[in-house]
Order: C-alpha cells, then structure tokens, then sequence
C-alpha cells in the first residue's frame, strides 16, 4: 500500500506529456518570415491545456506526493526546452491550481 503510494512515474510521465504542447517544435524563424505566419492564439492553447488536465489528470486522483512529482517534471521540461522561465512559473501554477480544485 505504502509503495503504490510513493510510485509517481506515472505522474512523471504525464507531466512531461503535458509540458510537450509547449514546447516549440522548430528553432525559432527570423522575424520577417514570422509575421507572416498565422499566430497561435494563446486563449486557445490555455483551454486545449486545461482540457488535457481534466481529462488526462483528474480522473488519475494523485496524492499530493504525486501531484508534486507532476508539477516538478511538467515544469523542469519547459525550463530545459528554453520555455520563458516566467510563463514556466504561470503554467506550472495553473496547472497546480487545476488539480487541487474539486
């Protein structure tokens, strides 16, 4: 019972699942050619983010030893991707939030 408790590599491997919807998939392009490129609506990657959280997530009902494993391998996989560590911080503190809500 203690050991199924303490065994967060499921919680791992979906916080790193997580963090891959941000991080960038090419090197960034030089500006002209990115102006040209249809941006990416932020509102719109939030609310696909939240989804994956109550669908992926939630159901899982992680402990909060879990919970913390989650957060740390969500966030150190945006930071190690060169993700800004300011929106890092936000996301990782909105992802917590989601999960401790009912």
């Amino acid at each position: 019972m203690l050991l199924n408790w303490l065994n967060a590599s499921e919680a791992v491997g979906i916080g790193s699942t997580l963090a891959d919807q941000f991080v960038p998939r090419t090197p960034p392009e030089p500006a002209k050619r990115r102006k040209k490129a249809r941006a990416i609506e932020p509102d719109d990657e939030l609310r696909k983010f939240l989804a994956r959280i109550d669908s992926e997530v939630r159901p899982l009902r992680l402990n909060f030893y879990k919970r913390a494993k989650l957060a740390n391998s969500f966030k150190w996989k945006l930071l190690q991707s060169g993700v800004e560590p300011g929106l890092v911080d936000e996301l990782t503190r909105i992802l917590l939030v989601r999960l401790a809500g009912k």
